[in-house]
């Protein structure tokens, strides 16, 4: 038996790629600016940065997240980029609410694992209709 084709894209490859590259590109700030983040939360645990710093940390965090999720919301997409885009939009959601959160970890871990999940998903799709048109693939850290 012989594998079936993937199917064929419903829309131009082209249009495919600029779908992609303006979610990514509204999208980048969030991951730009997560190893900021995720340094000061570590210092926060080891006691090198105060509750009040962090917290102050994480609601800068929360605004270039809430920034992205409005650029997000208005990007054009179509087949199974509407996928992507969901995931994405749920992705930022889920580390809105984890920044709200914080500082209680209870609630904080699951919704920050959510997010990060549900990134890694629409990164996988996004890469995976890439792959079938034979496009360049997105940076690895353009959606983290």
């Amino acid at each position: 038996v012989e594998p079936k084709p993937p199917p064929s894209p419903t829309q131009s490859l082209v249009a495919l790629d600029r779908q992609q590259q303006r979610l990514v590109r509204d999208y980048l700030p969030v991951s730009a600016a997560l190893t900021a983040y995720e340094l000061s939360f570590r210092d926060w645990r080891l006691g090198r940065l105060s509750r009040d710093e962090l917290l102050g940390r994480a609601r800068a965090y929360r605004e270039v997240v809430e920034h992205s999720a409005a650029l997000v919301r208005g990007d054009a997409a179509a087949g199974e980029m509407r996928r992507a885009k969901r995931l994405l939009l749920g992705a930022l959601a889920a580390r809105r609410a984890a920044l709200t959160a914080f500082p209680e970890l209870g609630r904080y871990r699951p919704a920050w694992s959510r997010s990060v999940v549900k990134a890694r998903e629409a990164l996988t799709l996004m890469q995976d209709l890439r792959d079938r048109g034979r496009l360049i693939p997105l940076p690895e850290d353009a959606v983290s």
